[in-house]
């Protein structure tokens, strides 16, 4: 899958297009941008002046706001990992759980996923469990014999977070339903 049709099955079609639930810690949410996490993102300025008129938040301009997300998560939280270089089932994982929990959580369970499948050792050093893309991490995604394998132990990772999150905090069940689109 190309990165458009990742962008566009993960944030599109997962996330949805516009929501500002009180009990979302991110706050206001477009395409999965929250003003929280993602303040930056310069669609707030259009949401801003769409605020003020009649028929918010349906009369938001869809086509322009999706356009202006997907560059902005191709460089946020697709190349920053440099994803198009990874075998496609990982690459996927990381940009789910990077959009989706923070891409150090993301890099993190990548790296825990990588050092229990590289047979002690045997097939590339254990990495440093630090949430960090680096080379050490490239190199171990590049050398690990069983991509798929990687991307389920991820996966498996972030059903246990989102478990947490919400026995932690019962205001969260309210997610459970979508987070679990993701497993």
């Amino acid at each position: 899958m190309t990165y458009n049709e990742i962008f566009q099955q993960l944030v599109v079609e997962t996330e949805g297009f516009y929501s500002n639930d009180k009990n979302d810690p991110g706050g206001e949410t477009v395409f999965g941008l929250t003003r929280v996490a993602d303040p930056d993102w310069q669609g707030w300025a259009i949401v801003n002046q769409y605020r003020t008129k009649s028929g918010f938040p349906k009369n938001l301009p869809y086509d322009v706001l999706r356009a202006m997300a997907a560059p902005y998560y191709k460089a946020k939280y697709w190349d920053y990992a440099q994803l198009d270089k990874l075998p496609e089932s990982v690459a996927y994982e990381v940009f789910d759980q990077s959009v989706n929990m923070g891409k150090g959580r993301a890099i993190r369970n990548l790296q825990i996923a990588l050092n229990i499948l590289n047979h002690q050792g045997k097939d590339y050093p254990d990495l440093i469990e630090d949430g960090i893309f680096g080379p050490n991490t490239m190199n171990a995604v590049l050398k690990n014999k069983n991509p798929e394998a990687v991307a389920k132990y991820m996966n498996s990772f972030q059903g246990e977070y989102y478990k947490d999150l919400a026995k932690k905090n019962p205001k969260f069940e309210d997610f459970t339903n979508g987070w679990g689109k993701r497993l």
